[in-house]
């Protein structure tokens, strides 16, 4: 077991310049001193420059950007950005039941870069060590935090290193899977082609239980930005990711982890494919032949990986490239026969454009290729699409400019019917005030909520960091059912019966927790479950036969009422 000590020394002179640190967490910056990049033009030029090097000029600029801005704020020149004055009255013009309802913000001290569900209803979140942050002297520092939803409190822990920038899955006993991470940070003194971000190779599971972490062997490279897939025998591939050396290359290696039995065992790692994923944390779901699909960010990325053989075969192309953090959403309907599934991509960038061009895939039927799916209202990058209890999508967040944090957008929207359905449309919600662009995260709780995170556009403002809860509409129709009784584990094609409040029920689905950063949830899965009435208030509920449908683990197990209000999930454990 591998524990970290949180060495909190402010080294961001060691990157940016002495006449540069940042200012403590939750200080005010400021504007008068000769030395200040707020006030001093020759600093803001040395700032940029040191940057530009690090990061790239387009990297730099976006930064350089956020910092004039914040600039402007503190001198009372502009004021902060918040939801436009039209949009918040028209939202106040409507009644609640129509456009949802957003709690005031409250503090989390973590920026929730990455946000997990956890079988016990609270969520894990994790983040760079804020005063650390771009410092190649200390790039492996990391902070997290575990909050209850119920409670709206919660705890530090130690993360093992900075996991930042990895990717993550949920295993079948509730452990998380967290592969890479951020390695090093940019290093100006580094040798030329070797000074960029340099991904981690290493691997940790965490017991939710303990709230320990376990350190797994090291993978074969390194890896920033990759996505990880649990497949049905709860093995887990590992794909992209800028690798160990620097240079910005991203990995065509393909890995597998195998968990160990027990919650704190170590497992196994090895490489089973080369495949190159034409970018970052590319989009990949486990589908019902037992494939795994993955598409994009490239349009021309859209390929099947089969377990066993880990040969890779491909599929028709996307319509368009989804760079730059879009979203993708998996449906399976397997209340009908033969049982439906669909995979939508939204929103993120092509070229310089940022887009709303959402388009669907039916896994059933791939001859179809990739079609249309209703657009969004507003094109949008850094955004988060959560799927709810009713099948609908919540999009929320994110920026209509390719810069990370520009043009904040507040006007979150909901898909009107089932996901599996593109005769719908986006309709307004509520908007947010807490800004949600680039390293914000939004995730589906037990009670039907929505949690959004606020971004990181001020990284030293971390310990003031907030959030905000979404009630969608459906919690405004009527009296909410209840789950009275369920067996707490099932097995694949059980029947299994549940008691409920009403007898008004319209629907019954089991919702994946979900483990979600940079707009991509590695675990959200949506699965409509067949039922018969059984009683007045009694149901009879079967689960799908197949684990590449319904994959080992825990699931919030909702039901659905008449009128549309969902239950308060119970969590049941799939075998």
């Amino acid at each position: 077991m591998y524990q970290l000590t949180n060495l909190r020394k402010n080294l961001w002179a060691t990157i940016l310049g002495a006449s540069l640190v940042a200012p403590p967490i939750g200080a005010t910056p400021s504007i008068n001193s000769d030395n200040d990049a707020c006030s001093s033009a020759a600093a803001e030029a040395r700032l940029k420059q040191r940057e530009t090097a690090l990061l790239g000029p387009s990297h730099a600029e976006a930064h350089a950007k956020a910092r004039a801005y914040k600039c402007r704020v503190a001198k009372g020149l502009e004021t902060v950005a918040t939801p436009d004055a039209q949009v918040l009255a028209a939202a106040r013009a409507q009644p609640g039941n129509s456009t949802g309802q957003w709690s005031a913000p409250f503090v989390i001290p973590v920026v929730g870069i990455t946000s997990v569900l956890l079988n016990n209803g609270k969520v894990l979140f994790w983040s760079y060590e804020p005063t650390q942050y771009l410092n190649p002297n200390a790039s492996n520092t990391g902070v997290a935090y575990i909050w209850d939803p119920v409670t709206r409190t919660g705890h530090s822990i130690t993360p093992p290193e900075n996991i930042w920038c990895g990717g993550q899955t949920i295993l079948s006993d509730g452990r998380v899977y967290v592969a890479g991470g951020n390695l090093r940070y940019p290093d100006p003194n580094a040798a030329p082609g070797q000074d960029g971000f340099q991904g981690s190779l290493s691997n940790y599971t965490f017991n939710p239980v303990t709230e320990t972490w376990t350190a797994q062997p090291n993978m074969a490279t390194g890896r920033w930005y990759p996505t990880v897939t649990q497949l049905a025998d709860n093995s887990a591939v590992v794909t992209s990711g800028f690798d160990q050396t620097g240079a910005g290359d991203i990995t065509t290696v393909v890995e597998l982890f195998t968990p160990a039995a027990s919650m704190d065992g170590v497992g196994s790692i090895s490489t089973i494919s080369f495949h190159d994923p034409a970018g970052l944390y590319p989009y990949q779901q486990l589908i019902l032949s037992g494939q795994m699909l993955q598409a994009g960010p490239g349009s021309t990325n859209t390929a099947l990986l089969t377990p066993g053989t880990w040969s890779w075969s491909n599929i028709p192309n996307m319509l368009s490239s989804h760079y730059g953090l879009g979203n993708g959403i998996l449906y399976t309907d397997a209340s009908v026969t033969p049982i439906g599934q669909v995979f939508m991509i939204a929103g993120g960038a092509e070229g310089s454009t940022v887009i709303a061009n959402n388009e669907w895939f039916d896994v059933a039927n791939p001859d179809a290729g990739w079609r249309q799916y209703p657009q969004w209202l507003q094109a949008r990058h850094n955004a988060n699409t959560v799927i709810l209890p009713d099948g609908t999508l919540f999009t929320v967040g994110g920026n209509s400019l390719t810069s990370s944090y520009d043009a904040p957008l507040f006007e979150s929207e909901r898909y009107n019917k089932p996901a599996n359905d593109p005769t719908g449309s986006w309709v307004q919600m509520s908007p947010n005030t807490i800004q949600a662009a680039y390293h914000s995260s939004a995730i589906l709780l037990p009670d039907a909520t929505v949690l959004l995170s606020q971004d990181d556009n001020d990284p030293s403002a971390a310990s003031t960091h907030q959030a905000q809860i979404y009630s969608p509409p459906y919690l405004f129709y009527g009296t909410r059912p209840n789950i009275t009784n369920v067996p707490s584990t099932l097995s694949l094609g059980q029947t299994f019966s549940v008691t409920t409040s009403t007898s008004n029920i319209a629907s019954v689905a089991l919702v994946a927790p979900g483990a979600v950063t940079h707009g991509n949830d590695m675990h959200q899965r949506f699965i409509k479950l067949q039922y018969k009435k059984n009683g007045p208030k009694g149901l009879r509920v079967t689960l799908p036969k197949s684990s590449s449908l319904v994959p080992p683990g825990y699931y919030m197990l909702f039901i659905v009422d008449s009128l549309g209000v969902p239950s308060v999930a119970t969590f049941v454990h799939i075998s």
